[in-house]
């Protein structure tokens, strides 16, 4: 069973015509759209999902070195990672509307945009029966360019709290507290939560609170004995780990489980090009070296000033693979040494890789104008103290 769009006006232009002239369209007033709420400052510094100069890394970043910095401060840290279910597809298409005038969107751009949300339709197809067509009453159009910016827009009133920090890449939404007693960070994310779930039935937004997770970071202690959070009137267990954006964040912060996880991401992705990559394919070995680079060495060092500083055998996990396959590539025989070869083709290792990835990013974070990003400590790194500016030593 398959849910496709359907077309919404006919015209005298082809189908692919007017997919062309309603990309250019969509992508202008994108443009006029994101100005406004530049030179505005309409969008919570909070919220890093689809805006410039702002990524996934500088949220989790954000997010680690609060926890990091309670740990150098003996704290603990609790952390609730909300399941917003079917974000894009759910959008109350009035309340958007009304939130555009509120933040007072020009009015040419609050008509197009409702002209696009209205009179949109689907059908449903099963093998080759096709049903009537519905009206779609709810969301932004998944795919499109402009849809995750209304989505922001939809959701940029939440509620904030003086003693939690909020964490949001589009619809991936984080509260955090801490405090050196656990039993204080439960009432702040419980009390947190409540304004939360006030707001999400006033704005018909669904959370999914069987998939809604919680942790307590700590560098010490086994978290089962503290009390739970709650969420409509349901405990949410303490987890051992969270993934968010694409990390895995383990309570005591060693990024074990993270690398296992990259590792076999790796591994199964490097088996589908070993075609091209083995020792007999018939690619020359720098064609071999750009897909290594490219495509396969990314995957290992996804998000790497977050959890560069972690234990030199843990990030053994991922260095290790890589090697393989660069020797592979390489066609070395084992009494080469890995510098030998690095040397040769005039390749870095994987720890030089990230490291200059990590100084990059991190010296890009002292000019950054969002708010947000301008509240992330910044510390001389201390060998005994394990922060992700350690990396940088």
């Amino acid at each position: 069973m398959k849910s496709l769009p359907v077309e919404k006006y006919k015209g005298k232009l082809s189908s692919q015509e007017e997919s062309v002239i309603s990309k250019i369209a969509e992508h202008l007033i994108l443009t006029r759209l994101n100005n406004h709420l530049i030179e505005n400052n309409t969008l919570i510094p909070e919220q890093f999902g689809f805006r410039p100069k702002l990524s996934t890394t500088h949220q989790l970043i954000r997010v680690v070195e609060f926890i990091t910095e309670g740990f150098s401060n003996n704290q603990k840290t609790g952390a609730v990672f909300l399941d917003i279910q079917k974000a894009f597809d759910r959008v109350w298409q009035d309340a958007l509307i009304h939130k555009l005038i509120i933040y007072k969107i020009p009015a040419y751009i609050i008509k197009t945009v409702d002209s696009y949300l209205q009179g949109r339709n689907f059908a449903v197809r099963v093998k080759n029966e096709l049903s009537h067509t519905k009206l779609i009453k709810a969301g932004v159009a998944q795919g499109s360019k402009i849809g995750p910016v209304l989505f922001s827009l939809f959701i940029n009133d939440i509620p904030k709290q003086f003693n939690t920090m909020i964490s949001m890449y589009a619809d991936d939404t984080a509260i955090l507290a801490r405090n050196k007693n656990p039993n204080y960070i439960q009432i702040a994310l419980n009390r947190h939560l409540k304004k939360l779930e006030d707001w999400f039935i006033k704005w018909k937004i669904e959370i999914n609170v069987s998939k809604t997770e919680s942790i307590l970071f700590s560098k010490n202690i086994s978290h089962i004995k503290y009390p739970q959070v709650k969420m409509h009137n349901n405990y949410i267990p303490w987890s051992q780990e969270v993934k968010y954006l694409g990390v895995y964040l383990d309570y005591k912060l060693t990024w074990k489980a993270h690398f296992l996880y990259v590792k076999k991401k790796f591994r199964d992705v490097t088996r589908k090009f070993y075609p091209l990559i083995s020792r007999n394919a018939k690619l020359t070995r720098e064609n071999k070296m750009l897909i290594l680079s490219s495509y396969l060495r990314p995957i290992l060092s996804y998000a790497c000033p977050v959890w560069g500083h972690a234990a030199k055998t843990n990030l053994k996990l991922i260095e290790t693979q890589h090697n393989i396959v660069f020797r592979n590539i390489c066609k070395a025989y084992f009494f080469m040494s890995n510098t030998e070869l690095r040397k040769a083709v005039n390749y870095p290792s994987f720890m030089e890789f990230i490291k200059k990835l990590s100084i990059k990013f991190f010296n890009s974070l002292t000019e950054h104008e969002n708010e947000a990003v301008k509240s992330i400590p910044i510390y001389t790194p201390n060998p005994k103290v394990k922060r992700p500016r350690n990396i940088l030593l």
